[in-house]
């Protein structure tokens, strides 16, 4: 029965790594497309616009990330952040495709705490 249910995690934990590598390369195309519409709305005040625009990215993507993932939300969070924004653009183009590391480092760090913050607030509300 013990090997039943680590065969069951093993699978489990499987399953959410290749969904979280999905969601990572989506998040990779949206958190581009931000970037480039920030470029064009404030072209003085990139990093700026950009953090704002991902912030609110982060807080819809932290809320569909509770939404599907019941089981390790933040580590999901930490997981696809690093796949879209550190993986997947060396991989495709290289290491001139990341982001200026105090965007990055604000989006990365953003994405878990949000999410954090979004779990929280779901509990709260379920609770009323």
């Amino acid at each position: 029965m013990s090997q039943q249910n680590q065969l069951n995690t093993t699978q489990r934990v499987l399953k959410h790594i290749l969904l979280w590598s999905v969601f990572g390369y989506c998040y990779h195309s949206a958190i581009n497309l931000l970037v480039k519409m920030a470029m064009d709305a404030q072209p003085e005040h990139v990093l700026l616009t950009a953090m704002l625009y991902c912030l609110g990215f982060n807080l819809l993507a932290g809320h569909l990330i509770t939404k599907y993932d019941k089981y390790w939300p933040e580590i999901a969070a930490i997981f696809i952040g690093c796949i879209g924004l550190l993986v997947v653009p060396v991989l495709l183009v290289g290491t001139q495709a990341l982001l200026s590391r105090p965007l990055l480092a604000g989006i990365l760090i953003s994405l878990p705490i949000l999410t954090f913050a979004v779990r929280l607030i779901k509990r709260k509300l379920t609770k009323n």
